[in-house]
């Protein structure tokens, strides 16, 4: 099972979410019918189709035999290779943002087009096919923004606010699936944040729905009931290819903060700090003796970044960032990249169980997300035999002793451990109570309860981490 991008894209989704109090069994069946038909009827004429054309060239050899095309008998009489163009096209989908003709749709649509073809459908059904141009891509949000060579005005959607999206609302997909013409689908609101890695992209606070959505929608708008763009359909989760009723849009919050950017051709210098972070647990709440079950724990920095820099450690809190609070890793995220390069902010961190502050000057971030989220990775573990005999057995769990602590041998299909320490981890400590023999975890195992949580400090593939354990 996979995720999936919707990569064959014909027609853009339309989703519909009712009001919180309008429910389908109060309203009058014909009142409800009526509210997806005006929203498919007024929608369809800011909904794009997006052709995008790319160009090859490859060096054809001379053909060991003749069949038939004068020019490829010329070329192996002449002996001389010839370089040939060839063209494919994929489809995706976009919404009209504003009268002059701006187009949102994914970046990936367009990603490499020598050229680029937008296709409106009137009300009538007619078309009409213009000339498009990129003029402005973010591909760490996977959006991009076209313009359409004609001049307007050109019917636009209004840009709604995704954060009033909630779980149960209704939803209206339009789109055109295995390039058929313009079809409707009907779902809800399945999932608000979810986080998700596509390709090595991550992708956050999505929005999902099981409204059905197969190849041939990604790029397009998903609008509320009020006929107001919140989202950006980008991917679908699949087992086979088509709908499994599990599809994913970007919300338009996070595209309204960078659309003036893409809108003006500017490229967005998104800041880095350089850290890799996890959510706090209760279990963790308590060992690092935090007031609150919120923040980003530091898991890694990495060399030679920002967060060094400025004094950022393993096992800091980051509680506040730019005088903003954050509550999870994925907040730490956004305010990191709202900040810019080059900008000095402060970061209010709990370190030791009390408050501290550290001014960082935030870098750009690097393409590469292997370079932004973790340290470099060194050589796995070696046992060390003669360091240590013996072995220790607990909860299920078998450890032994290894060069940089201790090495997790194995975890029985019983043991409540088994999902949280995986064979091959490496335990530097409990507790935040250093861990580098046998006779220390020992002794650090015997204070802990699982009842209460233990923390447990980590080297797992050469990546550092602290993974929080309570159960009962």
């Amino acid at each position: 099972m996979t995720f999936q991008r919707n990569q064959k894209l014909s027609v853009s989704v339309l989703w519909v979410a009712l009001g919180p109090l309008a429910t389908p069994w109060a309203a009058p069946p014909g009142e409800f019918q009526k509210a997806f038909v005006e929203i498919a009827h007024q929608a369809k004429p800011a909904v794009v189709n997006i052709t995008a054309i790319h160009e090859q060239q490859v060096l054809v050899q001379p053909p060991s035999f003749f069949f038939g095309d004068p020019e490829d008998f010329l070329d192996r009489f002449q002996g001389q290779p010839r370089v040939r163009k060839w063209r494919t096209h994929g489809t995706g989908s976009g919404a009209i943002i504003d009268s002059r003709g701006h187009v949102l749709t994914n970046e990936h649509v367009v990603r490499g087009a020598t050229q680029i073809k937008v296709t409106l459908t009137g009300a009538d059904g007619t078309e009409k096919t213009y000339d498009g141009k990129v003029i402005g891509r973010d591909p760490n949000l996977d959006l991009a923004v076209v313009r359409i060579s004609a001049s307007g005005p050109f019917p636009s959607l209004k840009l709604g606010d995704s954060s009033r999206a909630q779980v149960g609302e209704w939803v209206v997909a339009i789109g055109s699936p295995f390039e058929l013409e313009q079809t409707v689908t009907v779902g809800i609101v399945s999932a608000v944040r979810q986080t998700l890695v596509i390709e090595g992209r991550p992708y956050r606070n999505l929005i999902q729905t099981d409204a059905s959505i197969n190849r041939g929608n990604s790029g397009g708008p998903l609008l509320n009931m009020d006929g107001e763009l919140i989202g950006v359909n980008t991917a679908i989760f699949s087992p086979s290819g088509a709908s499994a009723g599990i599809g994913f849009a970007i919300p338009i919050n996070e595209a309204k903060e960078v659309l003036d950017y893409l809108i003006a051709g500017k490229s967005l210098q998104r800041g880095w700090l350089g850290v890799e972070a996890s959510a706090v647990t209760e279990a963790i709440r308590r060992q690092f003796r935090l007031s609150g079950a919120e923040g980003a724990l530091v898991n890694s920095v990495v060399p030679d970044s920002p967060a060094q820099a400025a004094g950022l450690r393993r096992g800091d809190v980051i509680v506040r960032f730019n005088r903003r609070p954050i509550r999870d890793p994925i907040d730490l995220i956004r305010e990191v990249g709202r900040g810019g390069a080059g900008k000095k902010v402060p970061v209010e961190i709990v370190r030791g169980g009390k408050k501290a502050e550290v001014r960082v000057v935030l870098g750009e971030r690097p393409d590469s997300i292997e370079e932004a989220a973790a340290e470099p990775r060194g050589e796995s573990p070696q046992e060390l035999p003669n360091r240590e005999s013996s072995e220790l057995q607990w909860e299920g769990v078998a450890f032994s002793p290894s060069q940089e602590g201790v090495l997790v041998r194995g975890v029985s299909r019983d043991s409540k451990l088994r999902g949280y320490l995986l064979e091959d981890d490496v335990i530097r400590g409990v507790n935040q109570a250093p861990i580098a023999s046998i006779r220390e975890i020992e002794r650090a195992l015997s204070k802990a309860r699982l009842g209460e949580g233990i923390v447990f400090d980590i080297l797992r593939q050469g990546q550092p981490m602290f993974i929080s354990v309570q159960v009962q």
